[in-house]
């Protein structure tokens, strides 16, 4: 359920997708060997809208996750990892955390210690983060089938009071169950996203 040729899959009904050699990272850490795996294998690239911009990436539907193309993900860092204004370091961003996507500026980050997926809130005046997945394909697949609700449901999905429907929630947390394995983590991913 969560191997990559299945996250492919699901990826590839959000935008383009294109493998991405390992060669294509531009940052100063060594890209961890699970990352390189995905962008090879899932290659989340997206559309070019202007040329000089170039791929923007995937965004997973109505949940608003993004993911950058490899060869901008070390730039995505920027207001993470350093200042974006400033450039100067960010103090409690750790150093062996690597931003993989956000949600509206908040932060998906990949443990490089621990291989977990964490998420914390922007704005906040500290990075706080805690655990949503316990590896990348897992919470690839776990964004990819909220999305895929997203997608289906349509315009259908939100209510006059711009709501999500409860009956689009409820499938959203039997697709997550089915991936995490546990409905109470479901749950917990589902408020992550503010579902």
């Amino acid at each position: 359920m969560n191997s990559f040729e299945h996250i492919r899959a699901q990826f590839a009904r959000f935008g383009e997708l294109r493998p991405q050699p390992r060669e294509q990272w531009q940052g100063s850490l060594a890209l961890p060997q699970g990352v390189a795996d995905f962008y090879e294998q899932v290659g989340p690239w997206g559309a070019t809208h202007y040329q000089n911009v170039g791929p923007v990436g995937i965004t997973l539907s109505e949940t608003n996750i993004s993911f950058a193309p490899l060869h901008k993900l070390w730039d995505r860092q920027a207001g993470y990892r350093w200042d974006a204004v400033s450039g100067r370091r960010v103090d409690d961003w750790r150093d062996n955390w690597l931003m993989i996507a956000d949600q509206n500026a908040d932060p998906f980050i990949l443990d490089m210690g621990t291989g977990q997926i964490l998420h914390a809130r922007h704005g906040a005046g500290a990075w706080d983060a805690g655990m949503v997945a316990p590896d990348l394909p897992t919470f690839a697949a776990a964004a990819a089938a909220v999305g895929l609700v997203c997608l289906e449901a349509d315009e259908d999905l939100r209510n006059d009071d711009w709501e999500i429907k409860p009956e689009h929630r409820v499938r959203a947390l039997q697709a997550l169950t089915a991936v995490l394995g546990d409905a109470d983590e479901a749950e917990g991913f589902l408020d992550v996203l503010e579902f």
